[in-house]
């Protein structure tokens, strides 16, 4: 089971939740003058083994939602069966996302409610990204170290991870 969605992370550090009991030190931010320019990352969550998958885009179409998700499935050759759970976006239902997919017939699709983003685990992972990288960052006159930073840590989960599992809600804690 994989479970896909997509998510923008922004050039200039996000700030809320800095403040601190006096005395302790918070950490300077730093904000750009350039735009507030965003990347936009393709994920996908594997259900068992916390296994993630991400592309970089500056902007997603349906056929780079494609893309991805075509080569998200080719990892798993000896699957028999491979549910894609998603949002119900109109994009992920455009042909030219759909047209990838339709080859593989061990793909099937399976969409979550309207309006309800605490079904898909992924969308935590968003979360839990945002928190160790794009908050309170300070690459904001960066933008390639800024987006090199958050690629690395969607890459640290590649093979798997029962963190990921965890922080998610796919597995449960540790007592």
């Amino acid at each position: 089971m994989l479970f896909t969605d997509e998510a923008s992370f922004y050039r200039q550090p996000s700030q809320a939740w800095l403040w601190a009991w006096m005395g302790r030190r918070q950490p300077k931010l730093t904000y750009s003058h350039r735009s507030n320019t965003r990347m936009r990352v393709v994920g996908l969550l594997e259900a068992a083994t916390g296994q993630v998958q991400s592309w970089d885009f500056p902007r997603v179409t349906a056929q780079a939602l494609g893309k991805c998700w075509r080569q998200g499935t080719q990892r798993y050759p000896q699957a028999r069966k491979i549910y894609l759970v998603m949002d119900n976006w109109p994009v992920h239902f455009h042909p030219k996302a759909l047209e990838p997919l339709a080859r593989d017939p061990r793909v099937e699709i399976l969409t979550l409610p309207t309006y309800a983003p605490w079904l898909n685990p992924i969308e935590k992972l968003w979360r839990l990204v945002k928190q160790r990288v794009s908050h309170a960052h300070p690459w904001s006159d960066d933008f390639r170290r800024f987006r090199y930073h958050v690629m690395a840590e969607f890459r640290r989960h590649l093979s798997g991870s029962k963190e990921v599992l965890r922080y998610v809600g796919l597995e449960p804690p540790i007592s």
